[in-house]
């Protein structure tokens, strides 16, 4: 049979996921909400739709004979695209509505990894009104995390000392959560603040098979040296023994165990997880703490880990889909750096409709990726929006040559545009190296 495969979503992860679907020799049809260029010339059919609009985009997929459907973005998921699909007979790699309650409601999440006493929870109180909150603040003595129960875009957790200097703080921005239902409910997770270095596992699932990707390391806040405000992930990278410098090969076991574990238990609850199980963990003086799980590939994490995937990656998906996944799969021993080029003034006020010149060409001849994230393209270039605009990705068998691999393609970028040229430098990760060592000897911050 030939594979067409759906790709719904139309940003640099959706595009990353195109062309290593293209590896695999399939026709790569795309629904996306923006007029993605990168997918738009690599599909070989596309419409711009609604993406959380299950009906149509089933009869768009079902008129073209798709039979495999991979769903990206969580608000697609959210709104149950997958389940329309599933509906009409098109496999999906992706958690159906109920399954992705594991990244859409902050509080499942926490209280499966309770009610099935899965390591790695950080303590966490879940608040509904604001005259309880604040009654419990008084008595707080701890520094918190404030986080909305829904999805955010990556930009709703507020973290005391980073983003909220006091108690006030903490309590207005509970206030705002409330008032405004940011993440879609008058209801917030309040946890305590855990210190070490965050690190992503991305996972391909059946629902009872789980394949480990090479770990990687986002950055989300917009300026160098991990300042300013949290953003969707200014860029990432990835090292070729698929650990990190800062971890241990039993950090690892032990992230890759929780998110088995998790997988497990939405089995046993009658919400099998299928697709990428995303977990983001944090290495502290005390092990490996959950953070949160998402319930999709990582933007930008799998543009690190999905060019060294070896072998067909149609048929992985499709493995994924329909409940036959195999253990071997395998991915490629290279270490990579992710950078996002991103409108001025992003995380904050972002300048769009600025004018970028990409020669894909020179991109290509370094040997680097380029995917397009949100951008608009009108006679020959392309032009910024509010969001990030594309990434460059280095590969090589060296993470200090990935990371001089995607400043070289860095070059082939010209406009008015911002890029943390930190990421992945070996500056940069020798202060968390540094950091991390001082924490487990107890000799930093607990």
């Amino acid at each position: 049979m030939h594979v067409k495969v759906l790709v719904v979503g139309g940003g640099g992860r959706e595009h990353c996921l195109v062309e290593t679907l293209r590896r695999s020799g399939t026709d790569t049809l795309a629904v996306m909400g923006n007029q993605n260029p990168g997918i738009r010339r690599a599909a070989k059919e596309f419409a711009i739709h609604d993406v959380t609009d299950g009906p149509w985009i089933v009869d768009w997929a079902t008129r073209r004979g798709v039979n495999l459907a991979v769903v990206g973005p969580e608000a697609s998921l959210a709104a149950g695209v997958v389940d329309e699909l599933e509906r009409a007979g098109i496999p999906t790699a992706g958690p159906t509505r109920a399954a992705a309650q594991i990244e859409t409601n902050k509080e499942f999440a926490r209280n499966l990894l309770r009610e099935n006493r899965i390591p790695g929870l950080v303590d966490h109180w879940a608040f509904g009104d604001l005259p309880t909150f604040e009654a419990w603040l008084r008595d707080c003595e701890i520094e918190l995390v404030v986080k909305p129960l829904g999805l955010t875009g990556g930009k709703g957790v507020k973290v005391m000392g980073d983003h909220l200097a006091s108690y006030e703080d903490v309590l207005e921005y509970g206030r705002e959560i409330f008032e405004s239902q940011i993440g879609g409910a008058s209801r917030f997770l309040v946890e305590e603040k855990v210190v070490g270095e965050e690190f992503s596992l991305q996972c391909l699932t059946d629902g009872k098979t789980v394949v480990p990707a090479p770990l990687a390391q986002d950055h989300k806040r917009a300026l160098e040296g991990d300042k300013g405000p949290n953003t969707g992930g200014m860029g990432s990278y990835s090292e070729a023994n698929h650990l990190l410098p800062f971890l241990t090969a039993e950090d690892r076991e032990r992230a890759f165990s929780i998110c088995k574990k998790v997988v497990d238990a939405m089995r046993k609850r009658g919400t099998p997880f299928k697709g990428c199980l995303y977990g983001g963990f944090m290495a502290t003086r005390d092990g490996v703490r959950v953070l949160e799980f998402n319930a999709r590939f990582a933007d930008p994490e799998c543009m690190n880990v999905l060019p060294l995937f070896a072998g067909d990656f149609a048929d992985a998906c499709e493995r994924m889909a329909t409940g036959s996944l195999k253990s071997n799969a395998t991915f490629h021993r290279k270490a990579t750096v992710c950078k996002y080029v991103v409108p001025m003034g992003y995380g904050t006020k972002a300048i769009a409709g600025e004018r970028l010149v990409v020669d894909e060409e020179g991109i290509a001849a370094t040997g680097a990726r380029l995917y397009y994230g949100s951008v608009n393209e009108a006679d020959g270039a392309v032009a910024t929006t509010t969001s990030r605009a594309l990434a460059v990705v280095g590969i090589h068998h060296n993470l200090e040559k990935a990371e001089q691999n995607a400043e070289e393609a860095l070059r082939f970028v010209k406009g008015n545009a911002y890029v943390r040229h930190d990421i992945g430098t070996k500056a940069a990760i020798r202060r968390k190296v540094d950091r991390m060592s001082k924490l487990r000897n107890g000799k930093g911050r607990a």
